[in-house]
């Protein structure tokens, strides 16, 4: 049975919203689901996306992508999208770093870098009039959520048989 390597990349800052990557990653640091798996899985805080995400990409089977964006949903609304940039296409949104996340990974898999999967989750954040330095609600519950989320997909993956019934179902929102 091949095990696949998962790495959970989170985008973020220290400023008010973008730090919800980081909050997900710093959740799945503590998290005993996550270091069941060893080496295996690792979680790894994207601090500049232009300098640092091709690297992550690379040399990992999956990558799991968390980042704060801003596409049309209300704070704390969570995106998930799958299925090696398909549904990236159809629901382009900017990580609030104003990089466009398709773009990144249609490079990599240019440079033949890319992983062979691709699971992004988007937190929606408020805009920028709108944030203070601490978490909406809203928002702390979709960062909880989002990491029950990566750590049930992380369990799902590493029991795979190199990925057999994978779930890279198109674009959800919750």
């Amino acid at each position: 049975m091949s095990v696949p390597r998962v790495t959970v990349i989170a985008i973020g800052s220290s400023f008010a919203d973008d730090r919800a990557g980081w909050d997900v990653a710093e959740i799945l640091s503590t998290s005993s689901v996550i270091a069941a798996y060893g080496e295996r899985v690792a979680v790894a805080v994207c601090r500049s996306p232009a300098s640092e995400l091709m690297g992550l990409l690379a040399n990992t089977d999956i990558a799991i992508v968390v980042d704060a964006v801003r596409f049309c949903g209300a704070p704390g609304t969570v995106y998930r999208l799958a299925d090696n940039y398909s549904s990236l296409s159809d629901m382009t949104f900017l990580s609030s770093h104003g990089m466009d996340i398709q773009t990144m990974l249609v490079l990599a898999d240019t440079l033949e870098s890319s992983p062979e999967v691709v699971i992004v989750y988007g937190i929606e954040s408020r805009s920028d009039s709108e944030a203070d330095s601490t978490p909406s609600t809203e928002l702390r519950r979709a960062i909880v959520r989002v990491a029950e989320d990566i750590q049930r997909d992380v369990a799902s993956y590493c029991a795979m048989d190199k990925f057999q019934g994978l779930d890279t179902k198109g674009p959800l929102m919750h």
